[in-house]
């Protein structure tokens, strides 16, 4: 007896490597998105790892110019920064002991981000905190600070009070000197720049 043999038709068309194509769609729409958040948040915490430098760079530039501030006498700093010197038109106040780093007249300029960071020169006039520097790994550049003398006030030891006046001044005002410190840090990346300012008085 002959048997006819009829060929079945096929019904496979694919569908599998539809499906494992739709998945690894719907994988890449979730990991690259989980992917890019990641990236962000390395990026952010590099960010402020930098800026964390910066401050802790700029710090120790205050502390060493506060060391040094604070050893000096009346009659030192004058002679740095004499209180009688006039505005010049040049944009750095010129330093009379160069490479000191202390300044006169530190009302005659703008006190404020763009001065500091455009402006002013660093290099030339700035002074890096004497003793160990900071390891050349965690900052792009060492810190440095400047030391800026401001008008003097007569004050009243005997009566806070009492409105202060400008010099010369007359019994029981005392005459105070102001010094300004600024200093500037930067991190391992030489965009992450901190400046930060402190105000004293010097009563002779």
């Amino acid at each position: 007896m002959n048997t006819l043999r009829v060929p079945l038709k096929k019904t496979q068309r694919g569908a599998t490597l539809i499906i494992a194509l739709l998945l690894l769609v719907m994988i890449a729409m979730y990991g690259i998105p989980a992917a890019m958040n990641s990236m962000q948040n390395e990026r952010m915490t590099g960010n402020t790892r930098n800026r964390d430098l910066a401050f802790q760079a700029t710090e120790h530039a205050i502390k060493a110019a506060e060391t040094w501030f604070f050893a000096q006498t009346d009659a030192a700093l004058n002679a740095l920064a004499p209180a009688n010197l006039a505005c010049t038109d040049v944009p750095d106040d010129v330093d009379p002991v160069p490479g000191d780093g202390v300044l006169p007249n530190g009302e005659c300029h703008a006190n404020d981000a763009a001065y500091w960071q455009n402006t002013f020169n660093w290099a030339a006039n700035g002074v890096q905190p004497s003793g160990t520097s900071i390891d050349a790994d965690l900052v792009a550049s060492q810190p440095r600070y400047v030391v800026e003398r401001m008008p003097s006030v007569c004050r009243n030891p005997t009566d806070p009070n009492a409105l202060p006046t400008t010099p010369p001044c007359s019994s029981p005002y005392v005459e105070n000197h102001y010094y300004r410190i600024t200093a500037r840090g930067v991190g391992q990346d030489s965009n992450a720049v901190v400046i930060l300012q402190t105000m004293y008085v010097f009563q002779p």
